[in-house]
């Protein structure tokens, strides 16, 4: 391939010129992603974001100038031999600024030279004769005024000198060009590149800030969720003794008073206000009440004559609290054995043989999340026993850390003495119903509901499916008790639907059942369906982990 120098002169422009376009290019590829990231780093937040705006702006007022600066390089070549003058093509006379006709000879370039450099140069075109190796390009900058304006421009020089020999004598090659816009221009980006370093530089200093801000946030937000829970424990612990007394206190007076009205509504008011104030405080709080779905549809029966009165483990370190539980479950008919702490509730487990366990969540020694998870590893039956937790936090996610030890549900403080008997026998029917409960579960029905979703949604679909079995269980309840029966076709179709999706056959069966007596009957009792719909509740998180879960 032909050197540039061999190609005529017109060639070499043009490929001098589509080089000078492809760096302006490059150029502005370079500008324009230069501007992109400036953007990127724009959504640091809403401070950084008008800062970096106005850089943007200035970028691209100073790009469009730099743009609009920029020309075609003019250039020229020159030539020469030993004992002849030097010869430049025409370029040569505009790049000095000479009028146009007029030629650039090596007598207008040194009168062109500007003062600055003239004895520079004058030194260097001696060395490039007399030291500087033949053969090799060789490379000079200096500076002219113009004869047409008397600006300074600056000029850049290859020149390569030929030995010469005997045959034939020593020449110059040599492309000069006007560099002036170019060298503007690598001051002009380079300026731009040490403003966007700085800026880069401030905005990864904002960044840093603002994550140790967010950092401190978090510290402040977990301070006070722990001082949300001690506060909690502090207040409902209390208030649970005091709503427990109150209640007994119901039971005991042949009349009450309006002195013990006024004490009671006060006292109800007061446990309206502490969970408003939690729940404010924390808007990821749950709502009172069982974490575990709630099965209590209508009033339960009460305990058939000369039946064993089931035994409830209560494991309670407050003296309060402990009074006044044990008083309400001998109030329910339940017979009740108290601890003082995880430790004593384990060792009874051990001994002895229970219906229900009611745990305190906050106890010393061994906690009630601790005691329950010993409990559940145990062998035989005593694994299976129902532990209903009584918590003073309201948090959802320390609820739900208490489900997810093994307790079946979950109480918070003060615990009303109707929400602890529907949940003992909601526990109760739960525990009736665990020897026939797999037989009620059409198996691949349930995998398949599961196994048809991505993984990520089958906790959700669980968690759904559940939900809608206690409402729409309800909702028949509701709709047969008020003889609507436009209601009631609706509710159970929507119960039947759920059921037959998640494979709960038992559900079907009973409601089919329960609706088929119900026509003859009016008054036809709704036990047989509740405790199909309280077993299978409870049974769905066992035979999920055993039929889909992969832990």
């Amino acid at each position: 391939m032909s050197s540039l120098e061999e190609l005529p002169v017109d060639e070499q422009v043009r490929i001098l010129k589509v080089r000078l376009d492809r760096a302006e290019r490059a150029l502005l590829d370079a500008e324009n992603a230069l501007e992109g990231r400036m953007r990127q780093l724009d959504s640091a937040n809403r401070e950084l974001s008008q800062r970096e705006s106005e850089l943007i702006k200035k970028l691209d007022i100073e790009s469009r100038k730099l743009l609009a600066a920029q020309t075609t390089g003019q250039m020229a070549t020159i030539y020469g031999e030993k004992g002849k003058q030097f010869t430049a093509s025409e370029g040569a006379g505009s790049l000095l600024g000479l009028p146009d006709g007029t030629e650039g000879s090596l007598e207008k370039l040194v009168e062109a030279l500007h003062p600055l450099d003239r004895e520079r140069i004058m030194r260097d075109g001696i060395a490039f004769f007399t030291k500087l190796k033949p053969g090799v390009e060789h490379r000079f900058e200096h500076r002219i005024l113009r004869f047409d304006t008397g600006a300074t421009h600056w000029l850049s020089w290859t020149i390569r000198r030929d030995a010469g020999s005997e045959e034939a004598s020593s020449r110059v090659y040599g492309t000069v060009r006007d560099i002036t816009l170019s060298r503007a221009n690598e001051r002009t980006v380079r300026a731009l590149q040490l403003r966007a370093e700085r800026r880069v530089r401030e905005l990864n200093d904002l960044s840093r800030e603002l994550t140790e801000q967010q950092q401190q946030t978090a510290q402040a937000l977990k301070a006070r969720t722990e001082f949300l829970s001690e506060m909690a424990h502090a207040i409902r612990t209390p208030l649970n003794s005091l709503n427990g007394g109150l209640e007994l206190l119901a039971d005991e007076l042949p009349q009450r008073s309006k002195d013990f009205d006024v004490v009671r509504e006060a006292a109800d008011q007061l446990v309206e206000i502490a969970s408003r104030l939690f729940q404010q405080s924390n808007q990821g709080a749950a709502a009172q009440g069982m974490l575990a779905p709630d099965v209590s549809f209508g009033e339960h029966d009460e305990l058939e004559a000369g039946a064993k009165a089931p035994k409830v483990l209560l494991a309670e370190d407050t003296e309060s609290n402990r009074y006044v539980l044990e008083r309400m479950l001998q109030s329910m008919g339940y017979e009740a054995v108290i601890v003082t702490n995880g430790v004593e509730a384990v060792e009874a487990v051990r001994s002895e043989s229970f219906d229900v366990i009611l745990m305190d969540a906050m106890m010393p020694i061994m906690n009630g999340k601790q005691a329950t998870q010993a409990i559940r590893a145990m062998s035989g039956p005593a694994s299976r026993i129902p532990v209903i937790g009584v918590t003073a936090h309201s948090l959802q996610t320390e609820r739900e850390e208490l489900i997810l030890a093994g307790m079946t549900a979950c109480l918070t403080k003060p615990v009303r003495r109707e929400e602890l008997e529907t949940a003992i026998r909601t526990a109760l029917i739960g525990r009736e119903s665990v020897q026939p409960v797999n037989a009620r579960f059409d198996h691949e029905l349930f995998q398949r509901v599961f196994f048809d979703l991505p993984q990520s949604y089958r906790d959700r679909m669980r968690e759904a499916a559940k939900k809608d079995i206690s409402d729409y269980g309800e909702e028949v309840l509701k709709a047969a008790k008020s003889g609507n029966p436009e209601e009631l076709s609706r509710a159970a179709h929507s119960l039947k639907g759920v059921a037959i999706n998640v494979g709960a056959i038992g559900i079907v069966e009973e409601l089919t059942r329960y609706r088929e007596r119900l026509a003859d009957d009016p008054g036809f009792s709704s036990a047989a369906l509740r405790q199909e719909i309280a077993a299978s509740l409870l049974a769905f998180d066992d035979l999920y982990r055993a039929l889909v879960s992969e832990d």
